[in-house]
């Protein structure tokens, strides 16, 4: 059975469009891990508003944005999953230690799962890691179509 659209939804089906057709233009975003307090050790107080993972459970992170990780006396190693859960520093992705106080800049260049742990396996454990879901164009088309719908088509009686 075809859905219909009544003359009083084209308005609403017009915005929607508009608003569908303007997402990909949104420009890539930069972000500052952990704020001013930068990537460094958590100060082992158990708040859990430090963690990496209270900060970036802020944020919708998307293909294109940017996060700075600034640090002195410390480094960044992109990692697979398990070496993110065990703390393991012997076999990153990627390692950048070029901190020296002005930081690391990586650009989220795909979709999925990014997983950055500490170079030192000391402030890994103790919760100096980060995991950042980025969302692909078509999740977040689907996120927005759900909720803009707004029920057009669906008039059970």
């Amino acid at each position: 059975m075809a859905a219909s659209v009544s003359v009083r939804e084209l308005p609403l089906l017009s915005l929607l469009s508009i608003v569908l057709a303007a997402a990909p233009l949104v420009s890539s975003r930069h972000f500052h891990v952990g704020e001013t307090r930068g990537w460094s050790s958590p100060n082992g107080s158990g708040n859990h508003t430090e963690s990496f993972s209270f900060w970036a459970s802020q944020y919708r992170f998307h293909v294109g944005d940017t996060l700075y990780f600034k640090y002195r006396n410390d480094s960044v190693l992109v990692v697979n999953y398990t070496n993110y859960r065990d703390c393991i520093i012997s076999d990153p992705v990627a390692k950048f230690d070029n901190g020296s106080g002005n930081g690391t800049v990586f650009r989220l260049d795909r979709d999925g799962d990014f997983y950055f742990i500490s170079g030192d396996r000391e402030h890994c454990e103790n919760g100096q890691k980060l995991a950042v879901r980025v969302m692909n164009d078509v999740d977040e088309t689907s996120l927005r179509l759900r909720d803009w719908s707004c029920g057009i088509g669906d008039r059970r009686r």
